[in-house]
């Protein structure tokens, strides 16, 4: 079975965490036990990029990857959601990111927020099993109402489901045929 924590991390309310941790599992062709934390932790004032106003997503996974690191034996995952706006180099922000080596994704929840709580948990829980599915291994989708499609816009993870297509399917369970 795959464990992911899930990280409330900066603004993000505890009870995000809790909505994903117990929504994720349902969303993949593989077993997948979240267990959510309820302490938030704060990012890292070195990973802020004053000058964007953003943080930098590569070095809040390296952040987050050191602090969870006694969590993360066992091929544990984490996935921090976090509550700013990001980026990496050559983008102007990110939704998310996941460094599969690390075993460590984050998603950003600065705009994913809508007036429309639902509407904002349903990004949410999009953009959070997409990061766990690059985890996984998996790429991105051509497939446009694929959860592993790119979102571009916040009109893309709108449009996309929060499942996975059959080819995606197939591959995490033939990635990972004993979970």
């Amino acid at each position: 079975m795959i464990e992911l924590i899930v990280q409330p991390v900066g603004r993000t309310r505890p009870e995000d965490a809790v909505f994903v941790g117990s929504e994720i599992a349902k969303h993949f062709p593989v077993r997948l036990s979240a267990v959510p934390s309820m302490w938030p932790l704060q990012p890292p004032a070195s990973a802020y990029d004053w000058s964007r106003m953003q943080y930098r997503a590569d070095e809040v996974n390296a952040w987050l990857h050191r602090n969870l690191e006694p969590l993360l034996k066992g091929g544990r995952l984490a996935l921090g959601l976090v509550g700013a706006d990001a980026y990496v180099p050559g983008l102007n922000f990110v939704f998310g990111l996941a460094d599969p080596n690390l075993g460590v994704a984050t998603v950003y929840t600065a705009r994913l927020e809508s007036e429309d709580h639902g509407k904002y948990l349903g990004r949410l829980l999009k953009e959070s099993v997409h990061e766990v599915g690059h985890l996984l291994g998996l790429g991105h989708c051509s497939n446009r109402s694929c959860v592993m499609s790119f979102s571009n816009s916040l009109e893309d993870v709108d449009l996309k489901s929060a499942y996975f297509c059959d080819d995606c399917k197939l591959k995490l369970r033939s990635l990972h045929p004993s979970d």
